[in-house]
């Protein structure tokens, strides 16, 4: 076919399709509002090309350095949002409502389709019944019970349902911002504070050097703030990334890549912090304004070793610890103590430990000591986005009366897995209340307390948090669970009684996300200067079915005050129509928010648009003229933003000291600041924390075993997309070089890795990307199983290689909070992986192909022989 052949295919492919806009909020992205432009075509995603809304033409890269600084970028999906098209139209497509037949968990019964008024009847039925029996907080919805608020959308009008204190992805962090710096992220959250710690994505810029403490932001933060620190670097900002890993954001980014041990970065910092203490390397002005003199001088005194321990906390002393050389962590502190300003980012995943909170809570020490903490080009080193919008959005208006009922909150956000693991105790007199509360978390002694028998799962969160065994254990004992699912083959489906098929929300109808947010969608992370609307889009497979209007017809059953309450509005709108009345109420928003003269006048029209024209580009921007740092607000005002008792930065917590802290929310202890060697455990926290490198058991587990987030996956979401498996992608058990021939492995080899909460199967990825004794796995693998039979797995061998198998979920007599990502593993060899009909299946991402090729039951046995 000739040139004007292959124009011509490729009209005629075309012609018919309509193009409209979305964003990709999907699991684990809701943060970042990236652009797709859509093409569908017969009621389905044809292509999906990246935004188009401004600079069109223009590559990124060429739309010049004062549209980069002003925001004026365009907001490209990465790899897995371009390939969502796979997802949608997946073999594995749930399309049906389904009910189980047999046993909850994994490899017990099976579904088989049902109606629609089935469904929705058995629903309502099994809800009044489980309230009637355990009262209101009986019922536990997953989406989203963090920050003390309630997902379930039906509480405040039929009066059940409850929230939890705290939230994932900063939960490590959560508590240094508490008590060191008085940030409440729950405030934040509910628009109650003015203490934003974020930052936009133009501010590095302002940085002279940036320090990636455990941060892989290449793979692991969506929207525009990686492609800004690629470019500052390349402008001169000096990058160095501390890490066990050699990471892509090391390849790409760093000047100096500096390995440390996991769990060991406290001790870096405390020699970090002894040098500057010993060579005077401190911001004074800062200090002398916004820190608390009293805890600055204890810890000074704890690091110079005046402390009761008398140890100097010297580079030489954290060297053996961490494994980083001594000449390194004194030039390091030199270098950060006398650059200004720095941007140190210590990231999530290093606080989420057990005992992680006291490092993450030293970084911001460290940066409050250089006065990098709350200045242009500086970092919090907590939360990290929540900034100011910019950009006022339409507010569509749904009717809904707010309710009388008042949400309370029970537990931690993290401690579902204990609640479900003891609340029969509790309830039937075998563990007394005190212990359930210390336990669970309960933020105070006259707090209800749970008795859960119904989930509601509106995503994958049986597979997504630590210790999975005992996950499901739980979730399986519950009377009754429904929920939405993609996928037939879903983890957490088969922890349900009844599954329903979940709609794409980017895609198909025009559903509300979590968090309330609406389909005009701005996303905190990098720059608040634009909202995308998310436009209706391609067709509901098979007996696919909007959310809201499951919810309403759920609503319908439980009561005319219920369903007049939740959707008024929609309250008598058949399906067919659903979707037209949904944006009838968007358009009504839009053409409100387009007669407000003032907003037009401040985003520079210069006319009032027409619906018409508004989604033929949905994406409304204004220029940023300064760009926001760590509570900038406030500190421009001279207000203090740390809401601790003194007003100030406080280097050892008075709160903590005034408190007794097992009585407090986070039913456990820790020392006023961070030290090495807490009082309340033996020894120190290299050797006493469950996932700690010199953890005795680790002569049984010897690699400490970290989960990051993959490039491919969104959490778990895109863990059955072909797109972002098979060629594409290997997911494997990462192991040195130097472990892998102290134990005869191979590249590619089958490995059994197990801890003492669990095991899996999977392939190993033999590189000199990770320093000796760590292992990897990255999250968000799906756990699946045959019934294969397994020596620790109560459900079977897990063949897929999710990594929170392997992690435990304790904490006490630490305070609670963080969900946990890291643990202690040992890999063993099963089989080689040049074994006839294994290797290319092994890399092609499964181990389905694997487990046939060589027996897997036989594999198994030998290996524990």
């Amino acid at each position: 076919m000739d040139k004007q052949g292959i124009i011509e295919a490729s009209r005629a492919r075309r012609e018919g399709e309509r193009i409209f806009y979305t964003s990709c909020p999907a699991n684990g992205c809701w943060d970042s509002a990236c652009i797709l432009k859509c093409h569908a075509k017969d009621g389905r995603i044809t292509a999906i090309e990246p935004d188009d809304s401004v600079n069109r033409n223009d590559s990124r890269e060429d739309c010049g350095w004062e549209n980069i600084w002003k925001g004026n970028v365009q907001m490209r999906p990465c790899a897995m949002g371009h390939s969502w098209k796979k997802e949608l139209y997946a073999e594995t497509r749930l399309l049906h409502p389904m009910k189980r037949v047999g046993e909850k968990g994994a490899g017990r019964g099976y579904f088989v389709p049902i109606s629609w008024e089935e469904a929705l009847d058995t629903i309502a039925e099994k809800m009044v019944e489980i309230k009637g029996k355990y009262g209101p907080y009986g019922i536990f919805h997953s989406q989203y019970p963090s920050f003390e608020k309630n997902g379930f959308p039906l509480a405040p009008w039929w009066e059940a349902g409850f929230g939890a204190w705290g939230e994932h992805s900063t939960s490590g962090h959560a508590a240094g911002e508490m008590l060191h710096l008085g940030v409440d992220l729950s405030k934040t959250a509910k628009g109650l504070s003015e203490a934003l710690p974020g930052f936009e994505a133009s501010d590095i810029f302002n940085s002279k050097l940036f320090v990636m403490w455990g941060m892989d932001p290449v793979v692991a933060w969506f929207g525009p703030s990686s492609y800004y620190m690629q470019l500052a670097h390349e402008y001169g900002c000096k990058t160095i990334v501390i890490d066990p890993r050699y990471t892509q954001s090391a390849e790409l980014l760093a000047d100096q890549w500096i390995p440390i041990r996991p769990g060991t970065d406290l001790a870096m910092m405390l020699a970090v912090a002894q040098v500057l203490y010993e060579e005077d390397l401190v911001d004074h002005e800062f200090v002398d304004q916004w820190v608390d003199p009293v805890g600055f001088e204890e810890w000074r005194a704890y690091c110079m070793g005046e402390g009761e321990d008398g140890i100097k906390k010297t580079p030489e002393w954290a060297a053996p610890i961490c494994a980083v050389p001594a000449e390194t962590i004194r030039e390091f502190a030199r270098l950060y103590g006398t650059t200004k300003p720095v941007h140190l980012q210590y990231f999530y995943s290093c606080a989420k430990r057990h005992m992680g909170d006291y490092s993450a809570s030293a970084s911001m020490l460290l940066q409050a000591m250089t006065g990098n903490i709350a200045c242009a080009g500086g970092c919090q080193t907590g939360a990290c986005l929540p900034t100011p919008g910019r950009v006022p959005a339409p507010r569509a208006d749904f009717g809904r009366d707010p309710g009388d009922y008042r949400v309370p909150v029970l537990f931690n956000n993290n401690c579902l897995t204990e609640v479900l693991a003891c609340q029969k105790d509790y309830w039937e007199g075998r563990m007394d209340e005190s212990e359930f509360r210390h336990r669970i978390g309960s933020p105070t002694n006259d707090a209800p307390l749970p008795n859960v028998q119904m989930i509601i799962f509106e995503n994958n969160y049986a597979n997504n948090h630590s210790n999975v065994n005992k996950r499901f254990a739980g979730m399986a004992s519950t009377e009754f669970n429904w929920g939405f699912q993609w996928h037939l083959n879903q983890p957490t489906a088969e922890l349900c009684d009844i599954i329903l098929p979940a709609p794409v929300w980017q895609f198909e109808g025009m559903d509300e996300y979590m968090y309330g947010h609406q389909r005009f969608v701005s996303g905190p992370n990098g720059m608040r200067n634009y909202f995308t609307f998310c436009a209706r889009g391609v067709d509901f497979p098979g007996e696919v079915r909007s959310k809201e209007w499951v919810w309403t017809e759920i609503a319908k059953r439980l009561g005319d005050e219920v369903v007049q309450g939740y959707n008024p509005r929609l309250a008598d709108v058949a399906w067919e129509d659903w979707v037209d009345a949904q944006e009838a109420i968007y358009r009504e928003a839009f053409e409100e928010w387009a007669d407000n003269e003032t907003v037009m006048a401040y985003l520079g029209y210069d006319h009032r648009p027409t619906w018409e024209e508004f989604n033929a580009n949905p994406v409304v921007r204004t220029e940023v003229d300064v760009p926001y740092y760590p509570f900038k607000t406030l500190m421009e005002r001279g207000e203090s933003p740390f809401g601790t008792p003194t007003g100030k930065i406080e280097f050892s917590s008075n709160f903590v000291k005034d408190h007794d802290m097992t009585e407090t929310r986070w039913r456990g202890q820790i020392e006023p600041m961070p030290v090495w060697s807490p009082s309340y455990v033996e020894g120190d926290i290299g050797s006493a924390s469950n996932d700690g490198f010199y953890n005795p058991k680790a002569k049984e587990y010897p690699l400490s075993l970290v989960s990051p987030v993959s490039i491919y996956r969104q959490h778990s979401s895109n863990d059955n997309n072909p797109f972002m498996r098979e060629d594409c992608y290997r997911h494997a058990v990462w192991i040195s070089g130097v472990d892998a021939q102290a134990r005869g492995i191979k590249d590619g080899d089958l490995c059994r890795v197990s801890s003492d909460r669990g095991e899996t199967v999977l392939t190993a990825y033999v590189t000199n990307r990770m320093m000796p004794g760590t292992a990897a796995v990255h999250h968000g693998a799906w756990y699946q199983t045959d019934g294969t039979a397994a020596e620790m797995n109560e459900y079977g061998q897990d063949l897929r290689g999710t990594p929170n198998i392997l992690i435990d979920d304790g904490h006490l007599p630490h305070i609670l909070g963080a969900l946990i990502t890291a643990g202690l593993v040992e890999v063993e060899k099963l089989a080689d992986g040049d074994a006839e009909g294994f290797g290319l299946e092994a890399e092609r991402g499964g181990m389905r192909g694997a487990k046939a090729a060589l027996g897997l039951r036989a594999a198994l046995g030998e290996g524990r022989e």
